[in-house]
């Protein structure tokens, strides 16, 4: 095998985000959920025989980016003698929440276990990783999953498959200065992967309902009658406000993403929330009454139009997991 071409590497959101505490090494302790979606970037591996790594591309890209840092540490481990030019197509947002980088570098691992048959374990993989950043072993363990610790102990937990409407600001954050404004002297008690399991069963039962009128029908009663969910989602985002005072287009980012529901008739669930350290939020969409019950594949129609210059915004599933999940034997 000479090349692997067209590799997915999904974003993730964080349903939310409850920072625990801070440890003396300066790495915060948290509780999340991680959920992959179908926003994706996509990466060509090409295997060289003289050892090199290197990116390939025009792009805004740092050379040693997380890229090229995941394949010399896969390399240096593994004392592989193979190299790699690695292109690496970008359609996530940087410095948005999304896990864009270590989507990628996880995807980068992952590939190169199998371009240079390596054959090293789930496991190993993700120790790797870790190595490369607190998020990066989601996307080796590749389910959705419960996390805790920095980010890395990880039990996998079953999620719906909802559409999200994503909307990023044209400016991102850094992790580090969002985090930096967390006041951590008033602690909250810690939540239970059982209670978030119980709401969630209640929510989707809830939220899905069994479509009985078109989605025509449906879309035309919103939009003579907008409802809008004064429900929370479950949990909290402790970074949101640190975030919406870093960065005041991340409050915008709330009224621009209320707008472009309503424009086009589609109606959260519960109110919007910030993934990660931001600055991208998105919505729990409700299904809107097709025909199925279900909004059809890349067919939520939304029209992007209310969004600012130079912002971004996606209509994405939720995915069950990893699209390379299997590539990884446990």
């Amino acid at each position: 095998m000479r090349a692997l071409f067209n590799l997915p590497a999904p974003a993730k959101i964080n349903w939310f985000l409850h920072v625990t505490g801070k440890r003396p090494d300066g790495y915060h302790t948290l509780q999340t959920v991680f959920q992959f979606i179908d926003w994706c970037d996509t990466l060509d591996l090409i295997r060289r025989e003289d050892g090199v790594i290197r990116r390939r591309g025009a792009d805004d890209l740092p050379e040693h980016d997380l890229c090229v840092r995941a394949a010399q540490l896969l390399q240096q481990t593994t004392q592989c003698p193979y190299g790699v030019d690695i292109h690496l197509r970008k359609a996530i947002p940087q410095q948005a929440g999304l896990g864009g980088g270590s989507s990628d570098a996880a995807t980068v691992l992952i590939g190169l276990n199998r371009l240079w048959q390596l054959g090293l374990s789930r496991q190993t993989l993700m120790q790797l990783a870790l190595q490369l950043g607190a998020d990066v072993p989601i996307f080796i363990f590749g389910r959705n999953a419960w996390a805790e610790g920095v980010g890395e102990q990880l039990q996998a937990i079953a999620l719906p498959t909802p559409w999200f409407v994503v909307v990023h600001p044209a400016r991102g954050l850094s992790t580090r200065a969002v985090f930096s404004t967390l006041d951590l002297t008033s602690q909250k008690p810690e939540a239970k992967i059982a209670g978030f399991a119980e709401w969630l069963k209640l929510s989707w039962a809830e939220k899905s309902p069994p479509g009985q009128r078109s989605r025509r029908q449906e879309r035309s009663a919103l939009v003579e009658n907008p409802v809008w969910m004064a429900n929370a989602m479950w949990g909290r985002n402790d970074l949101q406000p640190g975030a919406m005072a870093l960065e005041p287009e991340v409050a915008r980012a709330f009224s621009v993403l209320r707008t472009v529901l309503t424009q086009n008739a589609l109606q959260p669930c519960f109110d919007g929330r910030m993934t990660g350290s931001g600055s991208a939020v998105f919505a729990w969409v409700c299904d809107v009454g097709s025909d199925s019950g279900k909004l059809e594949e890349r067919e939520c129609g939304v029209a992007w139009n209310a969004l600012p210059t130079g912002w971004q915004g996606c209509c994405c599933r939720g995915l069950a997991q990893h699209p390379l999940r299997d590539w990884v034997d446990a």
